[in-house]
């Protein structure tokens, strides 16, 4: 095993993606106890860093605002960024991102040594044009966390720690305590998450579905049901409740945090492929996961006790952004999430 003292960690977003790197810390830190370790990350993702005790720093970028706004301004911004790396002086950069601009990243910070994919598995092929060592080919039909991990090879690391720390503090917790006593709801009694919320349109199931299999859990399994949302979802969520025959429970805007601390007292989280769904499988929350254009196989819930609904289709792993019939996610019944949720309840149909 190579011996490296100031190790920067490159992964910029999005939440499951950081939320799928987290191993990588958690072995770094297990392998390089006393070496100072840094992680680059935009600023939306970076309080699922926050807290984090394998972590000595998170140096934030702002690379979306850069691009769309370039002026005198973020110009300096960037050249402090640049400072900022330059001068902690790193021996070791790993980029898990694989974009031209987390190379370029990890090729400012000035570590000697830096290791990204193999060109054939980096999401952008020039980003092998920054990176000192290349691996091996690592193919497509692996899941992302072992992915990431598989760079660590490189080190000589073979033994890895598939953890996931998401730290949250008292006060998250508190908060979402205090949040479900107002309702008079006791998570022991069984609490289901239903987060409708998409990163784009192609994942997302549509309202009346997640309506329709919302009314059925609370009629038919006596479950509450709480819809999860983030920035931007309250009009869906509340399209949602109105479209049902029963009233779910739908919480305050939260915090990363605070969304974790709430997950962790559901009993089972349903959703299509977001970072609450990552975060709920990394806190090892039961799931029913909705797929459509991405690959359940490289980027589904991580572990055993996932459900996984999917039409394996001619076009299926498109990671397309737009489409004209969405028929990966239009083929999927309610029935067919019911089913799935009901047998995860331990109630046989």
């Amino acid at each position: 095993m190579r011996d490296f003292e100031r190790i920067l960690i490159v992964k910029l977003s999005s939440i499951g993606d950081v939320v799928h790197a987290l191993p990588v810390l958690k072995t770094l830190r297990k392998n390089y106890p006393g070496a100072y370790i840094a992680w680059v990350v935009e600023s939306k993702a970076r309080e699922i860093l926050e807290g984090n005790k394998d972590l000595d720093e998170i140096i934030v970028v702002s690379t979306g605002k850069w691009r769309k706004r370039l002026n005198r301004s973020t110009i300096n911004e960037i050249i402090s960024r640049i400072k900022v790396l330059r001068n902690k002086r790193f021996d070791l950069a790993i980029d898990i991102q694989g974009l031209i601009k987390s190379g370029v990243i990890a090729y400012l910070s000035g570590a000697r040594v830096r290791i990204g994919f193999n060109r054939s598995d980096a999401r952008e092929p020039l980003n092998r044009l920054f990176m000192t060592i290349d691996p091996t080919p690592i193919g497509k039909d692996i899941h992302i966390i072992d992915k990431n991990l598989s760079l660590l090879r490189s080190l000589g690391l073979n033994s890895f720690k598939k953890e996931f720390t998401i730290q949250t503090s008292p006060a998250d917790e508190r908060y979402i305590d205090d949040f479900l006593r107002s309702r008079n709801i006791d998570p022991e009694n069984g609490l289901i998450a239903v987060n409708p919320g998409i990163g784009f349109k192609t994942k997302g199931w549509g309202g009346k579905n997640y309506a329709e299999l919302s009314d059925r859990i609370m009629d038919e399994l006596n479950k509450k049901v709480i819809l999860t949302w983030g920035p931007g979802e309250e009009g869906l969520v509340s399209d949602i409740s109105n479209m049902m025959h029963h009233k779910p429970v739908t919480p305050p805007l939260t915090t990363l945090k605070q969304a974790t601390a709430l997950l962790r007292r559901c009993e089972m989280f349903i959703g299509s492929d977001t970072g609450p769904l990552h975060i709920a499988a990394a806190i090892d929350i039961p799931t029913v996961a909705i797929f459509g254009p991405t690959d359940p196989i490289r980027n589904g819930p991580y572990g055993d006790n996932h459900t996984v609904i999917h039409k394996n289709l001619s076009c299926s792993g498109c990671y397309k952004r737009r489409c004209r019939t969405m028929e990966c996610m239009k083929g999927i019944t309610v029935e067919e999430v019911y089913k799935a949720v009901k047998e995860k309840t331990g109630d046989k149909i």
